[in-house]
């Protein structure tokens, strides 16, 4: 993989680019699912190509092969040159890089439980007595599944960059279905389609208990259908992490990528009521509000030491004290705004797509409250758990958010199911009402997948955040 990703950028580089980098992916994925004690889906794929991007008269060229042999090597290098060349016409401006140094290293997540070793007859056994186990507290549709990704990726530029690493990742869900003659409801565990993937291996998925908490899933999506629809009122909410993780996602994540900021990227519902001018002035929340984006987070599955373009990986604060104060960037879009280095924040779905800018474990750092004293200290709301549906304009700004779960608090005390509630806000109102956040013992990091970019790349993301409670927010529900 190595020979393969220094020999593809030494024929670019020798056919007029100013500079190149190439990735050389090999992917291993398992993905397997019962449905109603049946094998719905078990299926595993294992894929290798590289992809080349370069810089020619300042314009970027992008092209990829799954075939590794010298010539089917060459034509990709050409066919990215060109394309560079193609764009060099039509380019406003030239394509300028911030400075990053070279890298010759390795770097291989941690995982204790390697879980392609783990035996497919263990695995179908655990979702099947999953699934078994939810159809019993008489729901309709008892799903449970299983996912597991592993990437060795060897990165190589002209600047003399040559890197190894090696992400591993685990996820596994519940979902149950319960249906009546008037509706469905649906509850999912522990997340709601995303799996809640994580940057480790099979140890993941015996702390999970799936089988342990199957019975409470599926008792919980018979529970909503008696229950009555959350009612409207203007009231203190708690959001829990497997929510609020979207919420960040939505309403923080997106609106700081540089891209959209500067006009890169309008694809997915994607520019940013942002303006580079606003750092450091806007007011984005209250006080208790910090929100950072770091790759180096162990056990998340987008933990990295060095990002797609080579960028050696750190902490970027967003929010510091409910200020805005950083942003997502590329090497690109950091000279562009006039940074020193990029905040390595560049990934790509795989060899055969061009790294976008993400956003890396972009998350709430934990407050100083426990989740015990968080509800007890709430007179009165509403505790939102797992998302059922989101919505968010162009900007970032206005949003509407459905929750699969709703319990009333009163007195501090968590009471009635309700089924169905939604609130909504406008993002930096919204993150000015948070007035209180549970500590770290509470604190967790959610993982699932991102759409971005056209064509469009379905990206790893995940967040970190523990429950938090907003002031003031408005929430209501269906009536029927």
């Amino acid at each position: 993989m190595r020979d393969v990703a220094q020999r593809v950028v030494s024929m670019a580089d020798g056919m007029g680019a100013s500079y190149v980098d190439s990735r050389v992916v090999q992917r291993e994925r398992e993905f397997i699912s019962v449905k109603n004690e049946e094998v719905e889906v078990a299926n595993s794929q294992d894929d290798m190509g590289v992809g080349v991007r370069v810089l020619v008269d300042g314009a970027w060229g992008f092209a990829s092969t799954n075939r590794l042999d010298g010539r089917s090597l060459e034509k990709c290098a050409r066919r990215a040159v060109e394309v560079a060349r193609g764009g060099a016409t039509v380019r406003k401006y030239p394509v300028q890089l911030a400075p990053e140094p070279e890298y010759q290293d390795e770097w291989i997540r941690s995982v204790e439980i390697d879980p392609f070793a783990v035996d497919m007859a263990k695995k179908l056994e655990l979702l099947t007595e999953c699934s078994k186990e939810m159809l019993r507290e008489g729901v309709g549709v008892a799903r449970a599944s299983l996912v597991f990704e592993r990437d060795t990726q060897v990165f190589a530029n002209s600047s003399g960059s040559l890197i190894r690493q090696v992400f591993t990742e685990s996820g596994g869900s519940l979902y149950a279905l319960a249906v009546n003659g008037e509706q469905t409801q649906v509850r999912t565990y522990p997340c709601t389609i995303w799996h809640d993937i994580q940057g480790e291996g099979w140890e993941t998925i015996e702390a999970r208990d799936l089988l342990g908490n199957a019975p409470r899933v599926a008792s919980e999506a018979v529970q909503l259908l008696s229950a009555r629809p959350c009612p409207e009122m203007t009231t203190d909410v708690i959001i829990a992490p497997n929510e609020l993780a979207l919420q960040i996602h939505e309403s923080v994540g997106h609106a700081v990528e540089a891209d959209r900021i500067l006009g890169h990227e309008a694809d997915f519902a994607g520019t940013s009521f942002i303006d580079p001018d606003m750092l450091g002035e806007l007011r984005y929340g209250s006080e208790v509000v910090n929100l950072f984006a770091d790759p180096t987070l162990p056990g998340s599955r987008i933990s990295y030491k060095y990002d797609d373009e080579g960028v050696k990986a750190g902490r970027v604060d967003l929010v510091r004290d409910g200020v805005l104060v950083g942003l997502t960037t590329s090497r690109e879009s950091a000279h562009e705004l006039g940074l020193d280095r990029s905040g390595g924040c560049m990934r790509a779905n795989n060899f055969d797509h061009i790294p976008l800018v993400r956003m890396p474990n972009v998350s709430l750092e934990p407050g100083d409250v426990s989740y015990e004293d968080l509800i007890a200290s709430t007179k009165k709301g509403i505790l939102l758990d797992q998302n059922r549906s989101w919505s968010i304009d162009d900007r970032r700004l206005n949003f509407q958010f459905g929750s699969e779960a709703g319990w009333l608090i009163e007195d501090g005390q968590i009471t009635e199911m309700v089924r169905d509630p939604i609130y909504a806000d406008i993002t930096p109102q919204f993150w000015s009402k948070c007035d209180a956040i549970a500590d770290e013992d509470d604190w967790r990091i959610v993982g699932y997948a991102c759409g971005k970019g056209a064509p469009s790349q379905d990206g790893r993301v995940a967040h970190g955040c523990s429950h938090a409670r907003f002031t003031g927010l408005k929430v209501g529900g269906k009536k029927s």
